[in-house]
């Protein structure tokens, strides 16, 4: 393996793609909406309770009490385009988790197909860059493991011409657990 290979710095890139996974980005998006909506609801309710309790107390409060009645559709206006404004906000914050959940996906497949060089890299600014150092760690450390088996074969191989024998008897045995693997 060459030295530039091994210390490759982070990868910069940039999704195209907003909603990448979609099941997982929905029920996210849902959950914040459905918050916000509740909040909007209590809030409402409790704005509209306390008004009518003063208005019931000072009847020279009506007029104020029907000039707000009269801008009701202006406030459904609001709603909906603060629930716009939500839903914008949480479609990019739901893609910067599902981002970096559909790469690790991608990246265990390229793993399990035999590639123990792949490397995890994340963008700047997505979650479960913490996942990303353990997860290049471990890939790591099979690697190692990996070429440190393949360097005593080696020079097992050149030493003792006996040895040749049982360093591919390991081989074989290793092969069996670990398939196809790049080393």
């Amino acid at each position: 393996m060459t030295e530039s290979k091994e210390n490759k710095p982070a990868q910069q890139f940039q999704r195209k793609t907003i909603l990448i996974k979609k099941r997982l980005q929905y029920r996210y998006m849902s959950l914040i909406i459905m918050s916000v909506l509740l909040a909007f609801l209590i809030v409402g309710l409790d704005l509209m309770w306390t008004i009518s309790k003063v208005v019931n107390e000072h009847p020279m409060m009506q007029p104020l009490l029907e000039d707000m009645f009269s801008m009701a559709p202006l406030f459904v206006i609001k709603l909906i385009v603060y629930l716009i404004i939500v839903l914008i906000v949480s479609a990019v914050v739901s893609h910067r988790m599902a981002g970096p959940i559909f790469k690790f996906e991608k990246s265990c497949s390229t793993v399990a197909s035999g590639d123990l060089t792949h490397r995890v890299y994340l963008r700047k600014g997505d979650h479960l860059t913490e996942l990303q150092e353990h997860f290049n760690n471990m890939v790591e450390a099979v690697h190692a493991y990996g070429k440190e088996m393949e360097n005593f074969k080696r020079a097992a191989a050149a030493r003792d011409p006996g040895m040749k024998a049982e360093a591919a008897a390991l081989t074989q045995k290793i092969s069996m657990i670990l398939p196809n693997y790049k080393i």
